[in-house]
């Protein structure tokens, strides 16, 4: 796990996971997503291998662009390797998968309303 620069740009797709280590959510989880109109999606849970189902933590809430690294920071979040990303991620969230279905539906929804290019 290690630091990550908070940057739209460069952010992946299906967000990032990591562990919170201070301030009122340490020890639980985060999924941090960039949302539409500048803002940034904050899921948190606990580790549900942990603990029993109906004792789980957890939370969600959105932040603007500006302060999105300045949470993120105060949390002090140890970020997932890359190769580690996926994996805890459908252990511990596991809401990825309906992202891609909603993705998928949405791009055939698209192809079908789109005109055939027109031959001149």
């Amino acid at each position: 796990m290690g630091s990550v620069l908070i940057d739209r740009s460069s952010w992946p797709q299906d967000g990032r996971i990591g562990r919170i280590t201070a301030g009122e959510y340490a020890g639980l989880y985060l999924l941090l997503a960039a949302e539409i109109n500048g803002s940034w999606a904050f899921y948190i849970s606990k580790d549900p291998r942990t603990g029993k189902s109906d004792e789980l933590a957890h939370d969600d809430f959105w932040a603007e662009d500006e302060g999105a690294p300045r949470l993120v920071e105060e949390m002090a979040v140890e970020w997932a390797a890359d190769s580690e990303d996926e994996a805890l991620e459908k252990e511990i969230f596991d809401i990825r998968s309906e992202w891609h279905k909603r993705r998928r539906r949405g791009s055939v929804i698209r192809s079908l309303f789109r005109r055939p290019a027109q031959s001149d």
